[in-house]
């Protein structure tokens, strides 16, 4: 989900942010009061950069903090999804890939435009998961990059589309890059850039207050659904972007993660779980995790939780700046 090319639907008290998390992480989950030790792997999509950010933020410092972060926890290699397109319009940004991968992190395809499968046909997807390549083989070497992740989380809004880009993608050496939890986290750089420009650290309080709300809510919901699918914790794959505001919350969601007992794993060993291999061949208008999709294809009912609050995160810091705070 690639915030400058899609519009978005939407450094204040750590104490009370300290506060939220110690009440987030004590709070049961949906499906139960006591689990047993989860794994997750992490990626972050949207590589090398976004346009959502406050305007004390470079782009090179989001990337480092991130990887700073990252790299403290002590996580095995992060895949970054690359939208090479990204280049043409700021070619100076391949200094972030270079970083990424100084880092001894790998890097994966994400289209090279960002390309929406819904809106397009099977074979414009694959040329514009072809045209990503160069990138890719230039940062990479001679290690693997045959990782792909679907923009939007989209598969395909058609059977026969879905059929046709997933018989390529295999015919090409690739394995499908799963997503198992997500909870828009992309959705709270814009909001968050509005509001560093307004000054507004009460509304900066309730962006870092809801974010983690909304990720404690997605582990919950994302373990209750496994369960229900599968009667037991697979190896789950988290979502996140890179932007402005997961340089503020990333060392947070990193204690969640812990407290609530998640260990950190490469891609590649999460990708393994046999849960995986379950193809749920349906087409969606809109995109969505892997688990939701086998929640739908096994008609299994929708597990009742919270949205992401996207309307106020539209709303928030959307008046016009004073002269005086410019």
């Amino acid at each position: 989900m690639r915030p400058f090319t899609r519009s978005l639907l939407v450094a204040a008290s750590g104490m009370l942010l300290a506060a939220h998390l110690r009440q987030a992480c004590a709070r049961p989950s949906v499906a139960a009061a006591h689990l047993p030790p989860a794994k997750v792997a992490l990626t972050v999509d949207d590589l090398p950069t976004t346009d959502d950010r406050p305007a004390h933020l470079s782009r090179s410092h989001i990337a480092r903090s991130i990887l700073h972060t990252l790299k403290k926890a002590d996580s095995p290699p992060v895949y970054g999804f690359v939208n090479a397109g990204q280049l043409e319009d700021g070619p100076a940004d391949i200094r972030i890939l270079k970083m990424w991968r100084a880092a001894r992190f790998p890097l994966g395809n994400h289209t090279y435009s960002h390309m929406d499968l819904g809106a397009h046909t099977a074979a414009e997807f694959e040329q514009d998961i072809a045209k990503d390549e160069p990138v890719l083989q230039q940062q990479m070497g001679s290690q693997d990059w045959h990782w792909f992740r679907y923009p939007y989380l989209q598969e395909g809004d058609t059977l026969e589309k879905r059929e046709e880009v997933r018989a390529w993608l295999a015919a090409h050496h690739y394995r499908i890059a799963e997503v198992s939890l997500s909870f828009d986290d992309w959705a709270w750089n814009d909001p968050y850039a509005r509001c560093v420009a307004h000054h507004d650290t009460a509304s900066i309080r309730w962006l870092k207050s809801s974010y983690l709300s909304s990720a404690t809510e997605s582990l919950a919901v994302g373990r209750e659904m496994s369960n229900a699918i599968y009667g037991r914790d697979i190896q789950y794959v988290m979502l996140l972007h890179i932007g402005g505001f997961e340089t503020v919350m990333l060392p947070h969601l990193m204690t969640l993660l812990k407290q609530k007992d998640f260990g950190l794993v490469p891609l590649d060993q999460a990708e393994s779980d046999p849960a995986y291999q379950d193809d749920p061949r349906i087409a969606l208008k809109y995109g969505g995790t892997f688990l939701e999709m086998m929640m739908l294809a096994k008609h299994l009912p929708p597990i009742p939780h919270p949205q992401t609050p996207m309307r106020r995160l539209n709303s928030i810091c959307t008046r016009p700046i004073p002269a005086r705070q410019r």
